[in-house]
C-alpha cells in the first residue's frame, strides 16, 4: 500500500468494464418531505441493511465456495433473461455526472446506443462526461455551482466526494432502501449486505455502491523465468522466494529479451511483502484500540525485506519513477521484460495482458502467484472495501418521492445481473451494431470503433452488476490456475474494521499522508534511508494527522 491510510486514486484498469463477454465545497441541503433525506454523515445511526437477494444463477459458471470469490464464466449464456420488462421512465430528462475513460461519444442524434438506452429505460438521458484526470476538480466546481445533476459518481474516499456527502449534497437513502423496501428495485437487492455496510457512512446510505469482490488485484509470475533461474516451483518461505527472485535477476535476458524480475516500485510489491509478513489491514483493532499498519513490527519487517530485494538487484533501475506509471509497468510485462506483475481480472483477461504476453514472447509462461509466508506459514491480505465509489442521488431531486423512485429505477436497470438482456445491452451494446453472435453463442465484436466509443462513452454511470469473472476462449488455458490460486488468496483476506466509518481528517489529509508514505517507503526500500527511519515515519505520520484520524475513527467505531 503506497498510502497505508486511505484510498484516493482514479485508475482505468481496475474499473475497465469488460466488453463482449470478456469481460471541496459542498452545498447544505435541507431535509426532504417524503423522499430521500439530506443528512450529514457526522450524525451516526444504527445501520439498517437492505435485504439481500442473490442474482439469478447463470448455468455453466464455476461457483466457488470461498466467500467473496465471484463466479467464473468461460462459455457465454445460452439464453438471456429479462429483469426490467417495462421501461420504468416517464420520458423526462435524467442528468448525470460520470467518468469518460476514452474518446468522447457522438451526439445523441448519431449515437444508436444512446438512443436505445433512452428507449429501454424511458428517459431522456443527459450525461456530463468528464475525463478521469480532472474528474474530482470538475466535480468540486459542479457542486459549488449549485446545479447538481440527478446522478453523480462519487469517489467517496476523496476530499471532494467525502465533503459533498458530509455537506448533504446527496440524498440519504437509508430509509428508502432499508429491509424489504429495496425489493421495489430487485437488481439493487443483488448488492451484498457487506457492500452496503462498507459503503455506508456512520450507518447512512448515500449512494448505490459499485461492488467489488473481496480481492480485486492479484499477482502473476513468469514460470519460464523461474525455471530458467533453476526454480521449478514457488519457494515455500520468504528466504527461498528472495533467492529465487535474485536468481531471476541474474539472468539478464529471458526468451531473448532484456529482463527484470520486478519493474516498478509500486504499491503492489509493498502489498505482497505485507501479505508475506502478515502485516494485516490498514487499521487494526488490538485490545479494542485502533492501530495503523505502519505502527506494527510486521510492517517494518516487510520494508526490510524489500530493501534486501533491492540490494539483490531484483528491481528495474528506474523502479522508483516507474512506480507511478501503471501503464508502463503493464507494458513492460506484456512486452516480455518483467517477471512479476499485479493486475485485475479486467487487466489480465479484458485487456488481454496474459495472451498478449504470450503472443509477444513465445515461450513465456505466466502463472498466478500465491506468495509464501515469510516463515513458511500463512499469508494475510487486506480485503477490498467491497466497493469502489457510489452513485449519489441529488438531495434536491430526491425531495420528490416519485422523482427519487425514477432515479432508483435508472440505477436498478444499470445494475441488471450478468446473463440478463439489460446487462448485455449496458456492457456490450447492440447486436448488429457492436457485436454479433456466432453459431455457438459466442459474442463476436464487429470492430466498429465509432460504435464502440459511443457505447463506452455513455455506459459508465458507475453502478454495474455484481462481480463476475469472464474469461475469453483465447485465455481458457488460464482458467484452472486462476480459479485455484485466486481462491487461496481470497480466502486469506481479512476486513479492515474502519470500513464504513467516516473521518474528516482521513480525507482532508490524504494527499499529505500519501506523499509522506511514498517518501519514507521508497527511501527505506532503496537504502536512501535506514530501516530504523520507520520510527521517524511513524512520528511524522502521527503529527500530520494520523493520531487525529485514529481519534475520529475510534469515536465512530465506539458508536457503531
Amino acid at each position: 500500500m503506497t498510502d497505508p491510510t486511505t484510498r484516493v486514486t482514479l485508475t482505468r484498469r481496475s474499473l475497465f468494464t469488460l466488453t463482449f463477454g470478456v469481460a471541496a465545497t459542498g452545498l447544505l441541503a435541507g431535509c426532504s418531505t417524503g423522499g430521500g433525506t439530506a443528512r450529514t454523515v457526522n450524525k451516526a445511526q444504527s445501520f439498517a441493511a437492505p435485504k439481500y437477494v442473490a442474482p439469478q444463477a447463470v448455468p455453466g459458471g464455476l461457483v466457488s465456495k470461498v466467500p467473496g470469490m465471484p463466479p467464473t464464466y468461460v462459455n457465454p449464456p445460452k439464453t438471456y433473461f429479462t429483469t426490467v420488462p417495462t421501461p420504468p421512465g416517464d420520458g423526462s430528462a435524467v442528468t448525470s455526472f460520470q467518468i469518460l475513460w476514452g474518446a468522447p461519444p457522438q451526439p445523441e442524434a448519431k449515437n444508436k446506443y444512446w438512443q436505445q438506452l433512452n428507449k429501454n429505460i424511458g428517459i431522456d438521458f443527459k450525461p456530463t462526461l468528464v475525463s478521469s484526470d480532472n474528474y474530482n476538480d470538475k466535480m468540486a466546481t459542479t457542486i459549488a455551482s449549485g446545479d447538481v445533476p440527478d446522478l453523480m459518481f462519487v469517489q467517496d474516499s476523496t476530499a471532494v466526494g467525502a465533503g459533498a456527502i458530509n455537506d448533504g449534497v446527496f440524498a440519504d437513502l437509508s430509509e428508502v432502501l432499508a429491509g424489504d423496501k429495496i425489493l421495489k428495485y430487485p437488481n439493487l437487492a443483488n448488492i451484498q449486505t457487506s457492500t452496503w455496510k462498507a459503503s455506508a457512512k456512520n450507518g447512512h446510505i448515500f449512494g448505490i455502491p459499485n461492488e467489488n469482490p473481496y480481492l480485486s488485484n492479484f499477482p502473476v509470475i513468469r514460470q519460464d523465468a523461474m525455471k530458467a533461474a533453476g526454480h521449478d516451483s514457488v519457494p515455500t518461505d520468504g528466504d527461498g522466494f528472495k533467492a529465487m527472485l535474485a536468481d531471476m535477476g541474474k539472468l539478464g535476458k529471458v526468451q531473448g529479451k532484456q529482463f527484470w524480475p520486478i519493474t516498478g516500485l509500486t504499491g503492489n510489491i509493498f502489498n505482497i511483502a505485507q501479505w508475506m509478513f502478515r502485516a494485516g489491514t490498514t487499521w487494526q483493532l488490538k485490545d479494542g484500540k485502533l492501530v495503523n499498519v505502519i505502527e506494527t513490527d510486521e510492517y517494518q519487517a516487510s520494508l526490510d525485506y524489500l530493501n534486501q530485494l533491492w540490494k539483490a538487484n531484483v528491481f528495474h533501475p528506474d523502479a522508483v519513477s516507474l512506480g507511478t506509471q501503471n501503464e508502463k509497468n503493464s507494458g513492460l510485462f506484456t512486452a516480455g521484460q518483467a517477471g512479476l506483475h499485479v493486475d485485475s481480472v479486467n487487466g489480465f483477461f479484458g485487456a488481454a495482458i496474459l495472451t498478449d504476453l504470450q503472443k509477444n514472447t513465445p515461450g513465456a509462461d505466466p502463472i498466478f502467484l500465491v506468495p509464501p509466508g515469510h516463515d513458511g506459514g500463512d499469508i494475510v491480505l487486506q480485503r477490498d472495501a467491497g466497493y469502489w465509489g457510489v452513485v449519489g442521488i441529488s438531495a434536491k431531486a430526491a425531495k420528490d418521492p416519485k422523482r427519487l423512485a425514477l432515479l432508483l429505477q435508472v440505477c436498478n436497470y444499470w445494475r441488471a445481473p450478468y446473463g440478463s438482456k439489460e446487462s448485455l445491452f449496458i456492457n456490450s451494446g447492440i447486436e448488429g451494431v457492436n457485436y454479433k453472435f456466432d453459431s455457438a453463442g459466442n459474442m463476436i465484436p464487429l470492430g466498429d470503433d465509432t460504435a464502440d466509443n459511443d457505447r463506452a462513452g455513455i455506459q459508465w454511470l458507475g453502478c454495474f452488476n455484481s462481480p463476475t469473472t469472464r474469461i475469453p476462449l483465447a485465455a481458457n488455458k488460464f482458467v484452472d490456475d486462476y480459479q485455484a490460486k485466486v481462491e487461496k488468496l481470497t480466502a486469506a483476506t481479512v476486513p479492515d474494521p474502519t470500513v464504513g466509518l467516516y473521518s474528516k481528517t482521513n480525507t482532508s489529509a490524504s494527499a499529505k499522508l500519501g506523499q509522506l508514505a511514498t517518501n519514507y517507503q521508497n527511501g527505506i526500500v532503496t537504502g536512501r534511508m535506514p530501516v530504523s527511519d520507520v520510527k521517524k515515519y511513524r512520528d511524522d505520520w502521527r503529527k500530520a494527522g494520523g493520531d487525529q484520524i485514529r481519534k475520529e475513527f475510534q469515536a465512530a467505531l465506539d458508536k457503531a
